[in-house]
């Protein structure tokens, strides 16, 4: 059976720009099919690592995004909780899932880190666009 493209928009927001060494704050993804049907949506906010630390640099542009250090901050869900739920929705999207992003490099990154991680693989694998 051929299963139709299904291309999952994603963006993060994180407490600086290494995997592990800072945290993701949180994740959405929304997926299309390729006619730009949207299929479904998925949300979270994660708790920091424990052992990570925030970027100083990072935490300074975040002191001027008040609001959205605010929302990013609500209804906190542990990594491992938030990246097994993630992927169990990735996993019953009804076609081939590609990662999409802007940028890629970053995001993938962290997304994959994360996955790799919490759940032990990235249903991704390293189909990804930019």
């Amino acid at each position: 059976m051929n299963l139709p493209d299904i291309y999952v928009s994603t963006d993060i927001e994180t407490d600086g720009q290494v995997p592990g060494i800072n945290s993701m704050l949180s994740l959405g993804s929304a997926a299309f099919f390729d006619e730009k049907t949207l299929a479904d949506t998925f949300s979270v906010n994660l708790e920091t690592l424990p052992e990570a630390t925030a970027n100083e640099e990072t935490m300074k542009w975040w002191k001027t995004q008040p609001k959205a250090w605010k929302a990013c901050r609500k209804n906190l869900e542990p990594p491992t909780f938030a990246m097994k739920n993630y992927c169990r929705w990735l996993e019953r999207l009804p076609g081939n899932i590609i990662f999409v992003g802007y940028p890629m490099a970053f995001d993938f990154r962290f997304v994959d880190y994360y996955l790799h991680r919490f759940v032990g693989r990235n249903p991704f694998g390293y189909a990804a666009v930019d």
